[in-house]
């Protein structure tokens, strides 16, 4: 085993931890949601933010592989980077789906309610992970076709401009849009993805 791959799993340790309890987070939040059915107004759009929650999670876990050769994830601050990501990745999750079910519960309120809370942390996970995508394939961009530059830098801006789009326009209709672009986004991005 070469000094590269014993480090990436020395830090991956942490990274683990932070995307078990995301996972964790959205299946006990959705568990007592079950549990308590009778008394749970359903609404689709929170549990599509929920599902676009989980998707970001494991699509996480999976770029992690993706970049177990690079040697920066050995330096302190960029691990720093990473981390942050990951713990607003967890925020992410956690505020996907209410935490306490007593009494009766409106999901349509809860999204409407935490609409703002919920997208400014998408904002700020995809920010973060549009720079770290830039930092680890910068050296690519040079030997690839503009047209497939082209389609990263598209992917890549809808990741940003629509949580902040979200953020601010309350339309229901636009938020399923929304949702229905982001998750065909990560969808379309990890269908190539694959642990070898």
């Amino acid at each position: 085993m070469t000094p590269e791959i014993r480090a990436f799993e020395f830090a991956l340790g942490l990274f683990t931890v932070m995307i078990g309890l995301a996972i964790t987070d959205i299946a006990l939040s959705l568990h007592r949601l079950i549990r308590r059915h009778e008394t749970v107004r359903w609404d689709p759009l929170t549990l599509l933010g929920a599902l676009f929650a989980l998707l970001m999670t494991i699509g996480m876990w999976f770029d992690l592989w993706g970049i177990r050769n690079a040697t920066s994830i050995r330096h302190f601050f960029l691990y720093l980077v990473l981390l942050a990501s990951f713990f607003v990745l967890f925020l992410v999750s956690a505020s996907s789906l209410p935490d306490e079910v007593d009494g009766p519960v409106d999901l349509r309120a809860f999204y409407a309610s935490n609409r703002r809370y919920y997208w400014s942390l998408v904002t700020i996970f995809q920010v973060i992970y549009v720079a770290l995508g830039l930092h680890f394939t910068a050296d690519m961009f040079a030997r690839m076709p503009r047209f497939a530059v082209a389609v990263t830098a598209t992917q890549w801006s809808a990741l940003i401009l629509i949580p902040v789009a979200m953020f601010f326009v309350r339309s229901r209709a636009l938020h399923y849009m929304g949702l229905i672009i982001l998750l065909a986004i990560d969808f379309w991005h990890y269908s190539r993805y694959s642990i070898l």
